[in-house]
């Protein structure tokens, strides 16, 4: 269900993120519901039923109380008015939400109208969870504040948080959409290789002129074009796993969807690390470094001191303390798992014995360590940390992997962009070598729309 100002063209003028949003909603895999506190506008399309009158498909309408009722009612149809079903809001939660003055939500406003506001939030949520709604689609601060639960199974979400579930969700049934009509008469798609290698690219931008540099340099052994290019593999399939982790844990949780997850945030920490020594090793090339590159690795200290004796500015990005060495002691520790204890499950259950919730334990002996590191990179939190058992530390999976992520792209990017490829023989780049080709799925509307359902948190 989605507030009915948010669709495209309701209101002002449209972001990318809406339009996007709205032509994935008009997908028929997703049965959507419109909403507003008043009703459909005067003009919306409706049918007439000779018993049940009018309704409006792809609606959820409220009706009004009448005195001999204990409930509100209210009746939704699918978009193609072929149902239409009716029900009723019972319960206190609405008059609870208008009570709620510690909320900080609407504190601008008089308090007679921010309680007013509350209670239509409260009404809405629950419309959605009356409906059958998976997700909420809403701007309501009273709902992204809430710290009860007003409507049960019903996730709340604003149109830019949204927009990354529907498409994770549109992409587990193979659907990989870059652009789309709002009303579904066009649509761009690619296949999921193509989908997720632009991605890859587009989350490396620096990769460019790094990986042209390669090409030329790779005329006469085109050994480093093969290295270079593993990079961007390496992302591709990363993404590819993370998707297929967040796919497990947005189901109901069991030991199936627990060994889904955990075992692709495997593949993900593997395939960083991977690609973070592939930079390495051309980095060495580039410096001139003597020895072999087998020895070359950002974590390395002894190897990153020859660096910065060449290029200071390189090495520090790596430094201990800094937030690129902090990320590499993140990744490097979970890695390294795979030489020892495999990172295990950890069942979280809810109320009636329900297991609501998977989280991953951190390396025994290291997990200090780690959070330390997180700690310094703007909070445990951020990385879903969380502390259930004695002397064990756990995490959620699916922040974990996002926030690690975003943050090695991110040492990724920077890593390619300052390494003085330049100095490799046979190199000569030019402006057009930074920039990406303007086809076969790296239009820029393309590249921006894949970044966008992607839905990682970096730069741009």
């Amino acid at each position: 269900m989605i507030d009915h100002e948010l669709l495209p063209g309701v209101e002002g003028e449209t972001s990318a993120e809406l339009s996007l949003l709205g032509g994935l909603l008009s997908h028929p895999y997703i049965e959507l519901h419109r909403f507003s506190d008043e009703g459909p506008p005067d003009g919306t399309p409706h049918q007439s039923h000779e018993v049940l009158g009018d309704f409006f498909p792809g609606w959820v309408v409220l009706g009004e109380r009448a005195e001999e009722l204990d409930y509100l009612p209210l009746e939704w149809s699918d978009s193609q008015g072929s149902s239409v079903t009716r029900g009723g809001l019972i319960g206190n939660g609405p008059d609870v939400a208008e009570a709620d003055t510690e909320s900080t939500a609407y504190h601008d406003l008089e308090a007679s109208d921010a309680a007013a506001r509350r209670r239509a939030d409260a009404i809405a949520v629950q419309a959605a969870g009356e409906a059958k709604a998976d997700i909420f689609i809403t701007r309501r601060p009273y709902l992204h504040a809430l710290t009860w639960d007003l409507a049960r199974g019903v996730t709340i979400g604003d149109p830019e948080h949204a927009l990354p579930l529907i498409s994770l969700y549109l992409r587990a049934q193979h659907e990989f959409i870059t652009l789309r009509s709002l009303d579904g008469g066009f649509t761009a798609t690619l296949n999921r290789g193509l989908f997720y290698w632009v991605g890859a690219r587009e989350l490396l931008p620096a990769g460019w002129r790094w990986f042209a540099a390669c090409v030329q340099h790779g005329a006469d052994d085109d050994s480093i074009i093969y290295l270079g290019q593993s990079v961007f593999q390496r992302v591709q399939r990363a993404l590819q796993a993370r998707d297929a982790a967040l796919v497990a844990l947005n189901q109901p949780h069991d030991n199936d969807t627990a060994d889904e997850a955990i075992g692709n945030l495997d593949l993900v920490l593997l395939g960083l690390m991977a690609a973070a020594d592939v930079t390495a090793r051309v980095a060495h090339r580039a410096l001139h470094l003597t020895g072999s590159e087998r020895a070359a690795g950002w974590q390395r200290a002894q190897w990153v001191k020859r660096v910065a004796e060449v290029s200071p500015e390189l090495a520090e990005i790596v430094a201990p303390d800094s937030s690129g060495g902090l990320v590499l002691k993140i990744l490097s520790t979970l890695r390294n798992s795979i030489h020892g204890a495999a990172l295990d499950a950890l069942a979280v259950g809810g109320p009636g014995g329900r297991r609501t919730d998977t989280l991953v334990g951190l390396p025994h002996g290291e997990a200090e360590q780690v959070v330390g590191a997180m700690d310094a990179l703007g909070g445990r939190e951020a990385f879903g940390v969380r502390e259930l058992l004695p002397e064990r530390i756990h995490a959620d999976p699916g922040q974990l992997l996002d926030a690690l992520l975003a943050r090695m792209l991110e040492l990724l990017n920077e890593l390619m962009r300052l390494t003085p490829v330049e100095r490799l023989e046979g190199v000569s780049l030019a402006p057009e070598d930074e920039l990406p080709p303007a086809s076969g799925g790296f239009e820029d509307w393309s590249r921006s729309s894949i970044r966008r359902q992607l839905g990682l948190n970096l730069g741009p």
